[in-house]
Parts: C-alpha cells; structure tokens; sequence
C-alpha cells in the first residue's frame, strides 16, 4: 500500500539531475530486439549471398574429413589436444567471420539507442540482488510481466514464421527422398535463409516498438513526487531560507561598512529625503570624487544623520542626487558627464571652510 501511494505521488517528469544520476548508475532504457532482429538480418543477408551455404560446406568437409579417416593425427594426449585445436582453428576461421558483424552492429545498435554509458555501478555486490523477498517482488512486477508477454509474442511470432517456411518447403521435401544429402542440405539452407529473413522483418517492427516502450517505461520510473523535486532543489541550490537569511546578512555587513566611511565624506547630496549619496574628494588628486555610501528611504536619512553629526555639508540636488544613484556603485569614481556639476558643490564648500580661516589671518 506504501508503494502504491509513493507511486500515485510521482507524477511529476524526472529532472535532469534524476535522470544524469541514473545514467551514472547504468539505468537506461535498454532494448534487447534491435540486436536480435539485426542478427537475424545478417543471417538471411549471408544466406542470400551465398556465405551461409559456404560455411556451412565448409564445417561439413572438416567433419566429413575427421570421420572418414583422411585427417591422420598421434593417438596421445599432445596429438589428441593438437586435433582439437586444429579443428576449434579451423571452425573458428569460418564461424568468427560471420559472428563479429552481429556482434560489432550488435554493440553499435545499443550505444545508438542508449548513448555512452560507463559505469561499474551494476557490478557492485547488494543485498537486494539476493533478497529473496526483493527477488519475488521483481518476478510479479509489472516490467516482468511485460518482458514476458514480449517473450510469448517472439515465441509465436517464430513459430508461425517456421510453419509457414515449412509448409511452403513441405511438398519439395517430400520429393527429395530420393536426393543425395547435398540437395537436402542445400533444401534446409535455404528453409532457413528464409526464415531468417521472416523473422527479421517482424522483428524490426517488434523492436521499434519496444525501443519506444523501454523510454517510455524508463522515464515514467523516474517519475518524481514534488516534494522530491524540492529535496533536490534544496540539496543543489541550498535551503531558500539559509540562502536569504545569507544575503540578508551580507547586506547588513555591507551597509554597515558602507556607513563607518560616512564621517570621511566632503558631502553629502540629497533628493532631498528620499536618496543621499555620500562623496569624497582629495584636493589635488588626479582621480575623480568617489561614492563612499548611497541610499533611499531609510538609508538615506541614516547617511544624512551621520553626517549631520559629523559637520558634514548636505546639499540638495534632484537631479544629480538621481543621477548618482542610477549610475554609480559604492566605491566608484563618478562617471565624466557628472564632473561639473559635481565639481561646483566641492568648490562652493571649499570656499566655505577656506573662508574662515582667511578671516582668522586677517
């Protein structure tokens, strides 16, 4: 009952993470039947051309060879061994030829359907592979019960391939009584390029559609339920709240530096309440005035507040106070098009603090 409601919950498509996850752990949607109807296709292709029959009078002669006497050999165990891998040699020089295709396209088919997949994941020793419990549950399952109702479908498919390639051969055999064993032999050869050729071409039809069905029964066993995806999602990108809690701390770190250089500022231009932009200049220096602290709202009237603590001149001015908001970062020098305006506020507060002391000379 558990795993029917864990099921009923996943109805969500696995994210790419899920899906890369299994990947690594060999899961993929792996279809036998492209393989076997090539294999049969090779077969029907080498009967048609002539190769199946070559090795099949090939094999033929070497045990016609070895039963009739003609092949002489050491009646001792050495010569015994020499025979036989004489005979695996010779075999395997006929047979190797017409075995590596299938098995090469074989291979090839596979990583076409299913793409590069290295892992020595499936290899690891588990429990569950031996759990007699997790072994029942596996033999009642529903991808069990498919592979099954594959297997009997093949199984008819073949069987009905084989009696009508017998039937059509039937009345021919039957006349061949009297034939040597080479023209049956040739009569069996092409029974079963025939059937070889049948097979493939239902076969093609029966692994399309399992390639189809394997995606199809791989992705919706990677189904997710939501609160799966957001497990993920916290354990990728982190818990939104520690994320946001994280920047809200940050800010205030940086605000807070932001607001101890306050006291170096020469000025301070206002909104004249809503922003204020703290600005340092040194007299003679090449570079340009730097923002030292900026804010709306709150901030800025905190920045105005150091600064009339301070002594530090505020001067109000819209269009610049905006222009200075938008366009610079704390720390930054202002941008050229800024230099005059800017300019005239440091001079007239220069000349402010310069008076008195000309006054106290004279």
């Amino acid at each position: 009952m558990a795993d029917d409601q864990d099921k009923s919950q996943k109805t969500e498509e696995a994210t790419p993470k899920r899906e890369e996850d299994s990947r690594k752990k060999g899961q993929v949607p792996l279809s036998r039947e492209p393989s076997t109807a090539l294999a049969f296709l090779i077969l029907a292709s080498l009967g048609f051309t002539g190769a199946g029959a070559f090795a099949i009078s090939r094999i033929s002669g070497l045990m016609r060879d070895f039963f009739s006497g003609q092949v002489v050999f050491q009646a001792t165990p050495l010569g015994v061994q020499n025979l036989m891998l004489r005979i695996f040699a010779d075999i395997a020089a006929i047979v190797l030829p017409i075995v590596l295709p299938i098995m090469v396209l074989g291979m090839l088919i596979t990583f076409l359907v299913t793409g590069p997949v290295f892992t020595f994941e499936t290899l690891k020793p588990k429990l569950e592979k031996i759990s007699p419990a997790k072994g029942l549950k596996r033999m009642f399952s529903t991808r069990a019960l498919s592979e099954f109702v594959k297997s009997l479908l093949k199984l008819c498919v073949i069987s009905l391939a084989c009696w009508m390639i017998i039937s059509d051969l039937l009345p021919q055999a039957l006349s061949m009584v009297d034939k040597d064993a080479g023209a049956i032999g040739n009569l069996a050869v092409d029974g079963s390029v025939k059937l070889a050729g049948l097979v493939a071409f239902i076969f093609f039809f029966v692994a399309a559609t399992d390639v189809f069905y394997q995606r199809w029964e791989h992705a919706k066993s990677l189904r997710m339920a939501q609160k799966e995806i957001r497990d993920e999602h916290k354990e990728t990108e982190g818990d939104p709240l520690i994320k946001s809690r994280i920047r809200q701390i940050q800010m205030e770190q940086a605000r807070s530096r932001m607001m101890a250089d306050v006291p170096k500022a020469d000025v301070v231009i206002t909104n004249p309440t809503h922003i204020a932009i703290a600005l340092s200049y040194k007299l003679g220096s090449l570079n340009a005035p730097k923002v030292l602290a900026k804010g709306k709202g709150k901030v800025a009237e905190k920045i105005r507040e150091i600064a009339r603590a301070n002594n530090i001149v505020i001067r109000e001015n819209k269009g610049l106070a905006r222009s200075l908001f938008k366009s610079v970062k704390v720390g930054d020098e202002i941008p050229g098009h800024l230099y005059e305006a800017v300019a005239i506020i440091l001079a007239e507060i220069y000349r402010m603090k310069a008076a008195p002391q000309s006054e106290g000379r004279q």
